[in-house]
């Protein structure tokens, strides 16, 4: 079964009993940054469980244990960095065998799979003729598999580093296992040398034996070979001749053990890490860890005056140039004001009957809710009333009923003022001013932002520019490597607020609903700088998590709840990156697109991985977001275009229906899906026709009962779905 490397990440946080920043990358060693916390783990290629968690708990001991000191220095300046790591190793397994009993078997499971593939490389080699730091590092590593000898010395040195407790102890004990090993290096050399001599000097005196100069020379050839073959039957007689005599060997059996000339090196460390180099998956997809930016949101929000501001002057100026004999005329745009005019005060007439009966409802509901969670205590204070009962009752005491107090509630809003959302974005306002109409009469804080990528012109310091000149640092307080980017012409639109005027707010969703009127052609131009653009879904996320904070703190919020509305899945989204120039070799930030089934959002020590689509990074983002944000609660809306549901339900209903069918009769019995997921709170998909909010008896007069019978019925059915956004959020905070 494959090693899950993000579920090692959980495995490494939990040994190092802290929150810390695991990151798998293509990386040649484990590196941990002492100041970040992070700990960056190679992608090992393995499929052993005992395997990786060693490797693993070894990484975490040394971000446990080992401090970040410049030790090369002093006295240990000529101490090699390979003792030190050995004699490190073997402190910082001990204490995390110590600290997690259950590690022992890891670390016994795991170093026995690696000898049994000779990770260090002793097939066919004398381990006790090896250099005395390979022997410890092989003791403490593989200690239960050879047989390894010891002098006495060499023993006291083993000793002293199972005891070792503290990095200063590991430099001190390195340092003196150094000096013993030169030592034995120089016996080692000098015992070479005196073998090399003897050999020379018998080589010499055979070479004398050898000589007769007075024999000529074909009979010393013919001798020669005589003797030869002679020498080579005898050998071959002999019962106790040995062929591989002829070959070199170290004292006591097996090949060349190491290389003495190098004792500042350890062959077996070598071997490690050359062989480690083999564990990583080098074809494995290397997983992109992204940040999420601060947003400067006083250049990212357009604010509500402003944009009222421009859309009261650009229709007031519309509504002035009005004529009357030519319909067809420029002039005649003027009328056209005034009769969408009318139709939304006729709404909005209408519409407060509704919102009246919506707001008794949440009353009732929260009133409720408060009875079913009061409680009755005693007071400590004798009832005299029932003094006199003493004797055969034990209740004597006042009471008190505690009814627990409403949190208080608020909302953000997001609209998609995306080109798509044209054809629904007249009754999807009127779902908005309903809820806008309800907050305002049970006195909730709220904010309304329409997300945008078509309105910089209206900031003052980029209107005139085009869309790729606005740099993205406007916008992002510091750009930073590996945080996710943000287009510069991103805007917050900030249409509707608690905080404004009643006269302003009336006069604000007036002109929202000349702007959309004038969207679907009427007799009059909409508002060029405030048209309808892409889908910056996954900016507005990143952003709605500032403004949420900043209304709570200034609104003094308990609880608030994120309502956002669209139709789609937002852009692909990007990072980020830091390039080399091919040319003269300079660095430079750029953004790269990411794949979203391997990219992790981390949020300080937090991350969030697992997206498989564009739609499912979103709802990670979604997940990043409330993580730093407590008591927040995210309401996706999803308006569905015709065949838009199995895309819903494939995205996000897949987990909660066993077939497409069955949403879809939910669907239809009840005009919209309610599901609820680790990321929103509550995901509500209605169909376009659904946010059509006439709910009036259609008949004419004289009509059969058949057909004032399906009137009703058609009223009825709109009625489950009209003012569906206040409904819901009713249920939410009621």
């Amino acid at each position: 079964m494959p090693v899950n490397i993000e579920i090692k990440g959980n495995l490494a946080r939990l040994l190092a009993t802290e929150n810390l920043i695991v990151e798998h990358k293509q990386v040649e060693t484990a590196q941990f940054n002492t100041q970040t916390r992070v700990l960056t783990l190679p992608m090992w290629n393995t499929a052993s469980n005992y395997v990786y968690d060693m490797l693993v708990a070894h990484e975490v001991g040394h971000a446990l244990f080992t401090p970040c000191t410049m030790w090369k220095e002093g006295k240990y300046e000529s101490l090699p960095h390979s003792y030190v790591n050995i004699v490190e190793d073997a402190r910082i397994e001990r204490l995390m065998k110590n600290k997690f009993a259950g590690l022992n078997r890891d670390f016994y499971k795991g170093y026995e799979e690696l000898n049994a593939s000779d990770f260090f490389e002793l097939n066919d080699k004398n381990i006790n003729d090896m250099k005395f730091i390979d022997k410890i590092n092989l003791y403490f590593k593989l200690g239960a598999f050879l047989c390894l000898e010891f002098n006495d010395i060499e023993n006291q040195f083993i000793t002293e580093i199972s005891q070792s407790e503290t990095f200063d102890d590991v430099l001190e004990i390195s340092n003196r296992v150094y000096q013993y090993s030169k030592q034995q290096q120089e016996a080692k050399q000098k015992q070479q040398q005196e073998q090399e001599l003897a050999q020379t000097s018998e080589d010499n005196n055979n070479e004398d034996n050898d000589a007769d100069l007075d024999t000529p020379s074909y009979e010393r050839d013919y001798q020669s070979e005589s003797d030869d073959d002679i020498d080579a039957d005898a050998d071959l007689d002999d019962p106790e001749f040995d062929p591989s005599d002829n070959f070199d060997k170290q004292e006591g059996g097996g090949q060349e053990a190491g290389d003495w000339n190098n004792i500042d090196e350890s062959d077996t460390q070598e071997a490690f890490d050359s062989n480690s180099h083999k564990l990583q998956d080098r074809n494995g997809s290397e997983t992109t860890y992204v940040t999420i930016p601060e947003m400067n949101l006083d250049n990212v929000v357009i604010s509500f005056d402003t944009i009222n501001d421009y859309l009261t002057e650009h229709f007031t100026v519309i509504e002035a140039d009005s004529g009357e004999s030519d319909p067809n005329s420029y002039y005649y745009r003027g009328n056209g004001i005034k009769a969408n005019t009318r139709e939304f005060r006729e709404y909005k007439k209408s519409a407060s009957k509704d919102v009246n009966h919506l707001v008794k409802e949440f009353e009732m509901k929260k009133s409720a809710d408060s009875y079913a969670r009061q409680a009755t205590a005693r007071t400590g204070v004798l009832d005299t009333s029932k003094l006199h009962t003493y004797m055969f009752n034990e209740d004597i005491f006042k009471k008190i009923t505690i009814i627990p107090e409403g949190k208080n509630h608020g909302l953000v809003f997001l609209l998609d003022w995306s080109g798509s959302m044209n054809n629904i974005l007249e009754n999807t306002l009127k779902q908005l001013f309903n809820l806008v109409w309800f907050c305002r009469k049970v006195n909730i804080p709220f904010e309304v932002y329409a997300f945008t990528n078509d309105s910089w012109s209206l900031d003052p310091d980029t209107e005139g520019l085009r869309h790729y000149d606005i740099k993205p640092d406007r916008l992002v307080k510091g750009i930073k490597e590996n945080a996710l980017h943000v287009e510069g012409g991103f805007r917050m639109v900030n249409i509707l607020t608690s905080t404004a005027k009643t006269k302003d707010l009336d006069r604000m969703m007036l002109n929202l609903w000349l702007q959309a009127r004038a969207f679907r052609g009427s007799m009059y131009q909409y508002a060029r700088r405030f048209t309808l653009s892409g889908t910056p879904l996954n900016e507005a996320i990143i952003s709605v998590g500032q403004l949420t904070k900043q209304l709570i703190k200034t609104a003094k919020l308990q609880k608030c709840h994120v309502i956002v509305l669209t139709d789609g899945e937002g852009y692909h989204s990007s990072f980020n990156k830091m390039y080399e120039s091919s040319y003269d070799g300079s660095i430079t930030m750029n953004h790269s697109g990411l794949a979203p089934w391997k990219t992790t959002i981390r949020v300080g020590s937090k991350s969030f991985v697992g997206a498989k689509c564009e739609s499912e990074f979103t709802c990670k983002l979604v997940e990043a977001i409330k993580s730093d944000i407590p008591n927040c609660n995210f309401i996706g809306i999803r308006i569905l275009e015709k065949g838009g549901g199995r895309q819903f339900y494939n995205y996000y209903a897949r987990n909660h229906y066993n077939f497409y069918d069955e949403m879809k009769d939910q669907m239809r019995r009840n005009g919209a899906v309610f599901i609820n997921t680790k990321s929103f709170d509550l995901w509500c998909a209605v169909q376009q026709t659904t946010l059509h909010c006439d709910d009036e008896l259609e008949v004419d007069a004289g009509v059969e009962k058949r057909k004032i019978a399906q009137a009703f019925r058609k009223m009825n059915k709109n009625k489950k779905s009209n003012k569906l956004l206040v409904k819901e959020f009713i249920k939410q905070i009621a």
